[in-house]
């Protein structure tokens, strides 16, 4: 990767970051597969929902991810549309719009999902992991790297070809019922707790180990003591089928992000272990009691006429939230932590022979590298390598322009759309913000950060700062998690947490969410609050303001 002093996209107009989901900079081989599954993706799911933008286009400047709304109307490559076209193509969104509420399309959407895609997705996972790397000959090791790689585009492309499947319908309960009561549509969320399991302490997954652990009080004892993390969950495995089981299907699975310098599942027992012993205390109910408490409270606000609405909302709303989270762990999640193990081999080999220094240097090569050093080829050197990874780690510290080009455009007033149109777009743009969204600037002074309210409680404790995978292990019961963003990793330790403080994501971002499930406050999005709280400060998380006081 060659680094660009003046940030300027491939792309002209505007961009901006992705801070919550890809806050550091991207290796070349992600940079290189990611986008044009993405961008797929998202161009089809449009499509098919009827919205005003043809897609949310992904690009990268120097290894960050960069967004740009792309509206119906922009120019392609042979010019711009006539009026007539724009507005033929215009009547036609609004048609389909109309039709995706009427018919509530992501049922469809989600039916396709749990019937086909994700078993079958699972299965290709297990197959590819399946594989004994190690009794592979060279040849066949780069069969196998090319096969993750055109699987890992393709599950790129499935995540994101649900994402309005996802957003829609819970957009649309939040922003509808927020007109019938007047609550801001962020504080409904708490409706929705309990209805994604694999965002909770007690994945689906594992739940069938968690029992079998429970009826077996050797195997509880082990899971609860203190040590040796890879041997007790070895010594498990060996006793409980349902552990072996739980393993063999997630092991491959990377514990945080999009990329291949995160561990996988398997390489990180101490997380294992970590969430096990949160799940065997944990009940799996509470959210959902949590969560139906509030829609009752809420229910009571909503004017009679619209109550039978708000049933049914809340009802299409809870049916397909867990297709948020689903999405990325069955599909990419999955298929990064493959290529990473299948690149490991590789690079374990070329360590052996001399080739490479390090082993792990060879995450920091491109797919076209990757084939070639298999095949003999001398470069990369392992000192370019290396120097990929030192700018990758500098570029995380020193971060990126939130923007790029000219100021973003102001969306179309909704009251200016037809009601179909109106209404999709309404849904879609909370959604997008609510993932994507952080503060615009830094708020507050030395010793108040503010950020975006999560919660209806506070809290008082220790802030723990973690700026890296290997920081959440030093987390103490009781303290505040500050850090720049938060991903499935983070589960595992959550149970420890009295409250979370992000740099950056909205009220519909992972620290959001998790916050919502197991009760505690949250502020998110502060921009900056992992460099303006001290590490062992003693501070206080409002989830109703969104401010956090440093107090010592």
């Amino acid at each position: 990767m060659t680094f660009d002093p003046s940030w300027t996209p491939s792309v002209p107009g505007p961009w901006m970051q992705d801070r919550s989901h890809n806050p550091a900079p991207n290796t070349q081989l992600a940079q290189d597969i990611y986008p044009s599954g993405f961008n797929r993706g998202f161009e089809e799911t449009c499509s098919r929902y009827g919205t005003l933008l043809d897609r949310l286009a992904m690009s990268t400047v120097n290894g960050f991810t960069y967004h740009q709304p792309q509206p119906f109307d922009m120019p392609g490559p042979n010019g711009p549309l006539t009026p007539e076209q724009l507005g033929a193509e215009f009547g036609r969104r609004t048609d389909v719009a109309a039709q995706v509420f009427a018919d509530r399309m992501w049922n469809d959407d989600l039916r396709l999902w749990d019937n086909e895609l994700k078993p079958a997705s699972v299965r290709k996972h297990m197959e590819l992991n399946a594989v004994s790397l190690d009794l592979l000959t060279d040849p066949e090791l780069r069969f196998h790297i090319e096969r993750c790689a055109a699987h890992l585009e393709e599950m790129v492309y499935q995540h994101h070809r649900f994402n309005l499947s996802a957003m829609v319908p819970v957009g649309d309960f939040l922003l509808q019922v927020s007109g019938w009561t007047s609550m801001a549509p962020t504080a409904l969320f708490d409706a929705l707790g309990g209805a994604s399991p694999v965002s909770g302490l007690v994945p689906t997954e594992l739940g069938a180990a968690v029992a079998a652990v429970k009826r077996d009080p050797e195997a509880e004892r082990i899971a609860r003591r203190d040590g040796d993390a890879a041997g007790r969950l070895a010594d498990l495995c060996a006793r409980v089928p349902e552990m072996a089981d739980y393993m063999a299907r997630t092991g491959y699975r990377l514990v945080d992000g999009f990329d291949v310098t995160r561990p996988t599942v398997g390489e990180c027992p101490e997380l294992v272990m970590g969430k096990l012993a949160a799940a065997l205390d944990a009940d799996p109910a509470e959210a959902t009691r949590r969560a139906v408490a509030f829609a009752a409270e809420i229910r009571l606000l909503v004017p009679s006429e619209h109550q039978n609405g708000f049933d049914a909302l809340l009802h299409e709303a809870r049916t397909v939230y867990r297709l948020r989270d689903e999405r990325g762990i069955y599909s990419e999640v999955s298929a990064f932590g493959l290529m990473r193990l299948a690149m490991l081999e590789l690079g374990r080999r070329l360590g052996n022979r001399g080739r490479l220094e390090d082993p792990t240097e060879v995450l920091d090569a491109s797919l076209g590298e990757l084939l070639a050093m298999i095949d003999g080829d001398l470069t990369p050197t392992s000192s370019v390598l290396t120097a990929r990874a030192a700018q990758r780690n500098e570029l995380t510290r020193t971060g990126a322009p939130r923007f790029l080009g000219p100021p973003m455009p102001e969306p179309p007033p909704v009251d200016q759309l037809p009601p179909p149109m109106a209404r999709m777009m309404s849904a879609v743009g909370l959604m997008i913000d609510g993932i994507l969204g952080e503060l615009a600037e830094p708020s507050g002074d030395h010793s108040v950060i503010r950020g975006i309210p999560v919660g209806h409680s506070t809290y008082e404790g220790r802030a723990h700062v973690v700026h890296n995978f290997e920081d959440l292990f030093t987390l103490e019961a009781g303290d505040v998690l500050v850090t720049p963003s938060t991903g499935e990793a983070f589960n595992a330790m959550i149970h420890l947490v009295g409250a979370i403080v992000t740099d950056h994501g909205s009220f519909a971002c992972h620290a959001a969410i998790m916050a919502r499930e197991l009760g505690f406050p949250a502020v998110v999005g502060t921009t900056n609050g992992s460099r303006r709280i001290p590490h062992g400060a003693r501070v206080r998380v409002d989830g109703r303001s969104g401010a956090v006081t440093v107090l010592a």
